[in-house]
């Protein structure tokens, strides 16, 4: 059998249907492919979320592991609930922020799509933004760190 491939559209289907189900954890490991849906609290299985291409999951990390590396630590935005981050308001227009700009208390950095329903996500600090630690339209786990801000 060859390994399993799901398209956006799907993944977002199965994440609509164990939601509405009473199912707390579904799994599925096939060869190279991993992929863990839990609507437990504290998710344990966070770094094996769905790695379809492990390169890719790899290029994703090493930002993350070279922050320590820099002078200043900054504080993290972090997602709220498992969805789909959007970082602009829509496909023709401007980043909601970019590497470098100001942000304050209150202002929306990106959006996240969970079950049709568009989530503002807005920056709990001020500061500059030192990393975006997501890429447009990537699934986003519980409390994963999207935006890293050094504060004022």
């Amino acid at each position: 059998m060859s390994s399993l491939e799901l398209s956006l559209d799907e993944l977002k289907d199965l994440i609509q249907t164990v939601d509405a189900s009473s199912l707390r954890e579904f799994s599925v490991n096939e060869g190279d492919y991993n992929l863990h849906l839990s609507k437990n609290e504290a998710p344990t299985v966070v770094a094996s979320a769905a790695t379809p291409a492990p390169a890719a999951v790899e290029n994703e990390a090493t930002p993350v592991n070279e922050a320590p590396v820099s002078e200043q630590t900054g504080t993290f935005i972090t997602a709220p609930l498992v969805g789909t981050v959007y970082l602009r308001p829509n496909p023709d227009a401007q980043p909601f922020v970019q590497v470098g700009d100001h942000v304050n208390v209150g202002d929306q950095v990106a959006l996240i799509e969970a079950m049709k329903l568009m989530t503002p996500i807005k920056s709990d600090v001020s500061g500059t933004v030192k990393q975006v630690l997501v890429a447009d339209e990537d699934m986003v786990d519980y409390e994963m760190n999207l935006f890293e801000i050094i504060p004022d």
